[in-house]
């Protein structure tokens, strides 16, 4: 097939066209025009990028223009663009490498500029600058950012004031959210509750508390709601029956012997008088049962909600479990490690490996490949019958090279069993653990803006130790053995949702994932 070219005469014909068409253009632009930027604020999500749109009107092409991205002073330079490329040489340190220009319809005059990672600094207003030879004109624009914080987490206090307390807990929010309490039918039960709102790297953390004196509720739910995205998330729990008749019964025991509103040492005072009047003898002997009912009934009160909160502390540390993998380029040449990053073990030769300022060359440790900077994190590690191992997280910096201390101010929070010394938390000045059962697995928990770090034995759930430390830069996962091999576990909750997000993943089987349009809820099946 022969191709047609036009002719000649056509092509100049064209060009002319085309010269005219920019003349006009130009002619436009030197008579004026406008810069439009969006109806409102443009809402951006914490880490993500943030897109500020910008238009000219009428729409003429910008290829040729200066087109500007400031802040508060013309020269605090976010964005330029100059003679058709981009010119970002005296760029403000906090943006250079985070900006990036939208240019695919600049020949419509619409362009948007692209900010990567956005973090609270970015907030707030942006000038939108274009100039064509000596006509400018300009816009100024709102950016708006947000943090979609933690699911809400509720335990259960022992008996106050005639009544339970549930206390819900989140964190990571921006701006500071709405909270609310509701019951079963939907009525709202913030009145009754007190909030307590802190700020954390410039983020919120909400601990807000429920007091209830009767079980009319079924059903409590906790309802933080991020108010520019218009997104919430939600926890809901019942409320059981056992509660409130163990406190009842307690509240009329204690009503029969106080009478009319004694304290406690009002109460002896008054069964040592009567103990000298001539009934004393039937009336001592009621009242010492009705002590004796009344302490019994507070013991298992108590243990029963010692035992609930240690159940849904156990479930909040479930709910941010991780994958966890050792990285093979920490760990000490004598230690084997399995091809899925799962097991490590005595036994390497060390043959072929590479001495770097990464690998532990004298003591028997390794790291995950994980880095956790923020939220919470959770994960197993079965020590089976081993007789001396190390557990915990450290710093990404730490010396691997020679030997090590174990402790916070060396950039490392474990736990460990010594060789016929026994449980210790590896304290600056080391902690001597009494523990009931020696644990077969142990599962610890990262909660890295509280500054936490707990560990708790992975089969009976009970709580061993924790570490309230500032956090601050990259965390690893820290192993060490001297005799059998660790292995990281899947954390024994099956369903895992199928997303993982930055906080970790959400359980199915515990609980319903109920998805909304606006946000989603978790309800905690007890």
């Amino acid at each position: 097939m022969k191709m047609q070219f036009p002719d000649p005469p056509m092509v100049r014909a064209l060009c002319s066209l085309l010269v005219i068409s920019h003349h006009f253009q130009t002619v436009n632009a030197a008579e004026g025009f406008k810069v439009i930027g969006p109806d409102g604020p443009v809402v951006a999500v914490l880490g993500g990028d943030a897109e500020l749109p910008c238009r000219l009107s009428p729409p003429l092409s910008a290829e040729h223009m200066q087109v500007r991205w400031f802040r508060s002073r013309f020269d605090a330079l976010v964005h330029l663009y100059e003679n058709g490329t981009d010119q970002n040489e005296r760029q403000i340190p906090e943006y250079r490498g985070r900006t990036e220009l939208i240019r695919t319809h600049i020949s419509n005059g619409s362009v948007s500029l692209r900010i990567h990672s956005v973090w609270l600094k970015d907030e707030g207003s942006y000038i939108c600058f274009f100039q064509f030879d000596t006509y400018y004109e300009e816009a100024t624009l709102e950016l708006k950012v947000a943090a979609l914080g933690t699911a809400p987490v509720i335990s259960i206090t022992d008996h106050q004031d005639r009544g339970i307390r549930a206390v819900c807990e989140s964190t990571g929010w921006y701006p500071e959210p709405e909270v609310t309490w509701r019951q079963e039918d939907g009525q709202s039960l913030t009145s009754l509750s007190e909030t307590e709102t802190q700020k954390h790297n410039s983020l919120f953390n909400i601990k807000t508390s429920l007091l209830m004196r009767t079980n009319k509720y079924g059903k409590i739910s906790c309802r933080i709601r991020n108010i520019i995205l218009s997104e919430e998330r939600e926890t809901v729990i019942p409320i059981s029956d056992a509660f409130f008749r163990r406190v009842s019964r307690w509240v009329v025991s204690l009503s029969i012997i106080l009478g009319s509103g004694l304290t406690i040492c009002g109460l002896l005072v008054a069964l040592v008088l009567y103990h000298s009047r001539k009934e004393r003898k039937e009336k001592a002997n009621l009242s010492a049962q009705v002590i004796t009912n009344l302490s019994a009934e507070v013991t298992n009160l108590s243990a029963e909600v010692k035992s609930l909160s240690a159940e849904l502390e156990w479930r909040r540390c479930c709910s941010y479990a991780v994958g966890v993998t050792l990285d093979p380029e920490t760990a000490h040449p004598r230690l084997l490690l399995t091809d899925d990053g799962k097991t490590m073990e005595r036994g390497g030769t060390g043959e072929n490996l590479r001495e770097t300022p990464l690998r532990f060359n004298i003591s028997p440790c390794v790291l995950g490949r994980e880095a956790f900077t923020s939220g919470r994190h959770f994960w197993k590690v079965e020590v089976g019958d081993g007789r001396a191992w190390e557990l915990g997280v450290c710093r990404d910096s730490v010396c691997r090279n020679g030997w090590i201390t174990i402790s916070p101010e060396a950039g490392y929070w474990a736990v460990g069993l010594w060789r016929g010394g026994g449980y210790w938390a590896l304290t600056s000045s080391k902690t001597k653990l009494r523990l009931h059962e020696s644990p077969r697995a142990v599962g610890i928990f990262l909660d890295y803006e509280a500054g936490e770090v707990s560990f708790y034995d992975a089969e009976n759930k009970s709580h061993l130790f924790s570490f309230s430390d500032p956090l601050t830069g990259p965390l690893l996962p820290y192993f060490c053995t001297l005799d059998d091999p660790l292995r990281i576990r899947p954390v024994p909750v099956p369903d895992w949702e199928g997303e993982r997000g930055a906080q970790g993943y959400q359980l199915r089987s515990l609980g319903d994932v109920e998805r909304g349009k606006g946000g989603s809820r978790f309800v905690l099946n007890l």
